[in-house]
């Protein structure tokens, strides 16, 4: 799995790094944690179906993403 370094800290939990990932959700494939939109987008270009770009919290070292939710 790739992880760009120096992404932001999430400021509830330093644990964990704020970041755009590229996901399988079933069955899970975490592929990897980037840091802007754009270079997410550009690794779902050669991953398929299935995957998806999400916003999200990363804790490091590990396959644990949360993904952000928005209400308007």
């Amino acid at each position: 799995m790739f992880v760009v370094h120096g992404l932001p800290h999430d400021p509830t939990d330093h644990e964990r790094v704020i970041g755009w990932a590229v996901i399988r959700p079933a069955p899970w494939h975490l592929v990897g944690v980037f840091a802007t939109e754009y270079m997410a987008r550009k690794e779902l270009q050669v991953r398929g179906d299935g995957y998806h770009v999400q916003l999200g919290s990363y804790k490091l070292g590990s396959q644990d993403f949360r993904a952000f939710t928005f209400e308007l």
